[in-house]
């Protein structure tokens, strides 16, 4: 976040997140608690739902909530919520922050005591454990039963369509072809063209919603969640 508030640069769609974390910051009471409740539990189930046991996944959800408001460790640092720019929501900024501290936890405690020494270590600046490249962990948010999941709920929403409509959105969104165009091809109205694209991709949205959760409901996810997942590292 930028020094001061932030309701200048709140672009529309997560203005609610960042006028959200403005005010925890600023130490309104009800906001503070908002955050907690939303965000602790939520972590929590997402750590849990991918193999983290229960104690490991509650220290590390209280290390993040502490340090969101600046009580780090090693005392009082800068609030981690200072850094949310409202780019995606907070709760798959959360869910990333997090993820990646565990994945770093777990880098650290795998190469703990077998860390490669340097002749000019003491002139080398940084932590030892970055030097170790972590080349079979995976560094971001998605394991891959979340992405296997991910993937083949989306998978299905597509198969959902019809033939007609599957073949309007390739042609519209793989191929660039103009709604007007594919209004000549199907001889018809422009306005049909785009009522039907939207349906299938409201269709698509639910589908894949829908489906995840039934295959896990510990999952907190929203279809904003689900884009924001797929561009920060899912592969289809």
């Amino acid at each position: 976040m930028t020094n001061g508030s932030s309701s200048e640069l709140k672009p529309l769609k997560f203005a609610e997140d960042l006028d959200l974390v403005d005010r925890a910051i600023a130490g309104e009471a009800h906001a503070v608690r908002e955050f907690q409740d939303t965000y602790r539990p939520m972590l929590e189930r997402v750590l849990m739902s991918r193999g983290v046991d229960r104690v490991q996944a509650e220290d590390l959800v209280a290390d993040i909530i502490a340090e969101s408001f600046g009580a780090g460790k090693n005392g009082t640092t800068r609030p981690l919520l200072e850094k949310f720019e409202g780019r995606s929501s907070l709760s798959t900024w959360m869910i990333r922050t997090t993820w990646n501290r565990w994945l770093d936890l777990k880098r650290r405690d795998k190469f703990r005591g077998e860390l490669p020494s340097y002749d000019d270590d003491d002139d080398r600046s940084g932590d030892q454990f970055d030097r170790v490249a972590g080349a079979d962990l995976e560094e971001n948010i998605l394991d891959n039963d979340l992405s296997e999941l991910m993937g083949r709920a989306i998978r299905e929403a597509f198969d959902s369509l019809g033939p007609e409509v599957l073949l309007m959105l390739k042609l519209s969104y793989i191929h660039g072809i103009s709604q007007s165009v594919i209004a000549r091809m199907w001889q018809c109205d422009q306005t049909r063209v785009s009522r039907t694209l939207t349906a299938a991709r409201q269709q698509v949205a639910t589908e894949t919603m829908k489906r995840i959760r039934e295959a896990d409901d510990r999952l907190q996810l929203e279809w904003e969640d689900f884009q924001k997942l797929c561009a920060a590292g899912l592969e289809l």
